[in-house]
């Protein structure tokens, strides 16, 4: 197994779908951080793997953290003239962040064709992902970096 960072680059708006006081937000946890849940990531590396015709045994396999680092802004998506819903969105160019647990059975270089598929096919927005929200670019896939406080305690070394 091996703990990866991943940073995604968008190349449309992913766009919030929780309707709290007007605005379509994203999920959030308890500390106010975007989270993407671990089952759509697996419903678009699923089909990747599909589409690779590879690992299809093993994708199921991976472990997804749903915080998501980045930073969303306010986005209006205007359906009609004059009106317009109002979204919490990462933007075309918007980095962000994730990190994910591989099984051993799948090696660096393939996750990432997996998530270019994903990615450049399916994208990553809770607002109508059918609608081709949210297709990203993958800029980098690495091995997660930790090391060990002098308190004997795991610190984390991602950006």
């Amino acid at each position: 197994m091996l703990e990866v960072t991943i940073t995604l680059r968008f190349n449309h708006h992913c766009l919030g779908n929780c309707r709290r006081d007007k605005v379509s937000t994203f999920l959030h946890d308890p500390n106010g951080h975007v989270m993407f849940l671990p089952t759509w990531w697996s419903a678009i590396v699923r089909y990747a793997a599909d589409v690779l015709n590879h690992y299809q045994a093993v994708v199921r396999h991976i472990d997804w953290d749903p915080v998501v680092v980045g930073t969303p802004r306010t986005y209006r998506r205007f359906y009609a003239p004059g009106r317009f819903m109002t979204h919490e969105a990462f933007f075309p160019g918007d980095h962000i962040t994730v990190h994910a647990v591989l099984p051993s059975e799948i090696p660096l270089d393939g996750f990432r064709d997996l998530l270019d598929i994903a990615g450049r096919y399916k994208g990553m927005s809770p607002y109508k992902p059918e609608k081709k929200y949210g297709t990203f670019e993958v800029m980098s896939v690495t091995p997660r970096k930790r090391r060990i406080h002098a308190a004997g305690q795991l610190k984390s070394e991602t950006k």
